[in-house]
């Protein structure tokens, strides 16, 4: 078994079993529809927080359907074979979650993007925005994993999954929403929340591969 193995499994799973991208996408369009019933239809009130709102909105399309990355491994036997099968945890963590993300989440920026002209932001700051989320969403994806591989196998995984990574996500959710909010008055400090969305989504990319691979190691022992 190599990883570009679970990698292609990952990407068909998600399309035979989730629909592909066309869930969380219509998660987070359906999430930014409703959300003016919320904070008030006035132009000023969804201006001003229509990038904050997207941003929870992405967080909750990457939430969407995360109890399925590594739950079903642990109930068919393919996380034991996966501990077999010789290749480094942190490899087969990272085959997976670049697997599911490459084949769901990729539209999230584009409809991010969308959703922040239909909230009255100007063009120019709903493209940081979208830029922004599109820095944002692989950090979100592996912050996720993390929360996934945690409760894997456990009941109402989901609920656990939400409860463990959407704290966690605030710190990258207020650089991202800064960004298009910065954007949208012309405030210079727009590209330095984009740069910080961009190392703290670097920072998760990058060290929750052993993270993910101590708590599936857990749960084999």
């Amino acid at each position: 078994m190599r990883a570009a193995t679970v990698f292609l499994r990952e990407a068909r799973l998600a399309f035979a079993g989730g629909g592909g991208p066309a869930a969380p996408a219509a998660f987070f369009i359906a999430s930014l529809t409703l959300a003016p019933l919320a904070i008030g239809q006035s132009p000023a009130t969804l201006q001003a927080a229509g990038p904050g709102v997207i941003c929870f909105a992405a967080l909750l399309a990457v939430l969407q359907g995360a109890e399925k990355l590594f739950g079903e491994d642990v109930a068919d036997g393919t996380l034991e074979a996966y501990g077999l099968s010789g290749i480094p945890m942190s490899i087969i963590a990272i085959a997976k979650v670049l697997g599911s993300a490459v084949a769901t989440l990729w539209p999230l920026p584009l409809v991010g993007l969308g959703g922040g002209i239909a909230f009255g932001l100007p063009v120019e700051a709903a493209g940081m925005l979208g830029l922004a989320l599109a820095a944002a969403i692989p950090g979100l994806a592996f912050l996720v994993a993390i929360a996934a591989a945690l409760s894997a196998g456990a009941r109402r995984g989901g609920l656990v999954i939400a409860l463990i990574a959407a704290p966690l996500a605030i710190p990258l959710m207020v650089f991202t929403a800064s960004a298009g909010r910065a954007a949208a008055i012309g405030d210079a400090a727009a590209g330095a929340n984009l740069l910080l969305t961009c190392a703290v989504s670097l920072f998760l990319t990058a060290l929750s591969p052993f993270a993910i691979s101590a708590a599936l190691k857990a749960r084999l022992e």
